[in-house]
């Protein structure tokens, strides 16, 4: 896997899709200013450039928002002028530190800002286009409400907004289809979608995966740097293993993305700073399930990556989650990323609890193969260097 074939689209819209998951009245929100901010370019008379684009800056202008409470503040206050939303700075500094979509940090960071003659065009469309999709009440027939939103950009035009994007807006929401296909999930903003795929290079995909991690870690303040320390036990393990250096740096990867489903379990429960009750734990399983789905949806050949990422619960004997499956269904980089994912998380300090001892790790460890959860080999493996595995986990505290 030196190189993958992503779509870009896909994976931004997963990556964008995972936060959105567990509040419904902000389900697709990316997506649907995607769709709107396509929808307005076009009537611009924008390139298919300028319109990719916009299309990536929209999937990517939320990635700065670490909260639903700071989603639903968004919701309910419109920005201030010359003030750069928090979100709008976490997003670009994020977004900036990623290679293939740096280009795309100034859209995002700007996404907010009100009109001057001096806005460029892109963030001025996803300004509208965003609040566009706040405004619309999700429970009412669209086609309803037009009228209502249009006097709502009118009255702000040249002040909030800019005035030619708002006239686009007027023309785009003359056509019944668009309104619909918003309120019905047709989303429609990627024509000619070959032009979004590509290969990545491993470099590229370890940046995303870096990006991923940085976002679970910051959401999940008690794990710390989980993913990050998850991904570098994991590629130690992998190279005591002699495996070829691609797959090595691939398991990495799949460690930084082991938890990405995490971002569609409530922030109540990932910031909850003691054990968790049976209700608590049965909604945690989920974030394995949205794991693999979510970089299926990468693009082609993603799946056994998938696989690599989202097994890290499930257990030899079957008793696992989220998928129940058996050892002969595990390979031997689900089987890693298990012992690496349970090796961490026992040498981490939680607020319940501090890092457990050399001997405690052993002992639990060992304990997991003689239940049928985890490999044996690997375990020894992991236990065989022990001492290298907790100066990695001390990088991580």
């Amino acid at each position: 896997m030196a190189q993958f074939e992503a779509d870009l689209i896909s994976t931004m819209r997963s990556l964008s899709r995972a936060g959105d998951i567990n509040k419904q009245v902000f389900l697709d929100h990316a997506e649907r200013v995607a769709h709107i901010a396509y929808h307005l370019g076009r009537k611009l008379d924008w390139t298919e450039a300028e319109l990719n684009e916009l299309v990536l800056s929209a999937l990517l202008h939320d990635v700065g928002i670490l909260t639903s409470d700071e989603q639903l503040a968004l919701a309910d206050l419109e920005p201030v002028r010359e003030r750069v939303s928090a979100h709008c700075l976490r997003g670009y500094r994020l977004v900036r530190s990623i290679s293939l979509f740096s280009g795309l940090a100034r859209n995002v960071l700007e996404h907010h800002d009100y009109y001057s003659p001096n806005l460029r065009p892109i963030p001025a469309v996803l300004h509208v286009a965003d609040r566009v999709d706040i405004i619309l009440k999700k429970d009412t027939y669209y086609l309803w409400q037009v009228e209502d939103i249009l006097a709502y950009f009118t009255h702000r035009q040249g002040d909030v907004f800019s005035p030619e994007v708002v006239e686009a807006l007027r023309r785009v929401a003359q056509t019944p289809s668009f309104w619909l296909d918003l309120q019905h999930r047709n989303y429609q903003y990627a024509a000619g979608r070959s032009s979004f795929r590509r290969k990545l290079t491993i470099d590229e995909l370890e940046e995303l995966g870096e990006l991923v991690a940085t976002i679970v870690n910051a959401k999940s303040p008690w794990t710390g740097d989980h993913s990050k320390g998850v991904a570098d036990v994991a590629e130690f393990l992998a190279r005591k293993l002699d495996m070829p250096e691609t797959k090595v740096r691939t398991i990495k990867v799949a460690g930084l993305l082991h938890d990405l489903g995490k971002l569609a379990v409530p922030d109540e429960i990932l910031m909850h700073p003691g054990g968790l009750s049976r209700e608590q734990r049965a909604v945690m399983q989920q974030h394995t399930y949205h794991t693999y789905h979510l970089i299926r949806e990468f693009g082609p050949g993603a799946e056994e990556l998938a696989g690599w990422a989202a097994f890290h619960h499930e257990r030899l004997d079957g008793t696992g989650y989220p998928f129940g499956l058996r050892a002969e269904q595990l390979g031997l980089e689900a089987r890693l990323m298990a012992v690496a994912d349970i090796t961490q998380s026992l040498l981490e300090h939680r607020p319940y609890r501090p890092a457990m001892s050399k001997d405690k790790v052993t002992a639990l460890l060992r304990n997991n193969v003689q239940a049928g959860h985890i490999d044996p080999e690997l375990t020894e493996l992991a236990i065989a260097h022990l001492d290298e595995i907790m100066a990695i986990v001390d990088k991580h505290r």
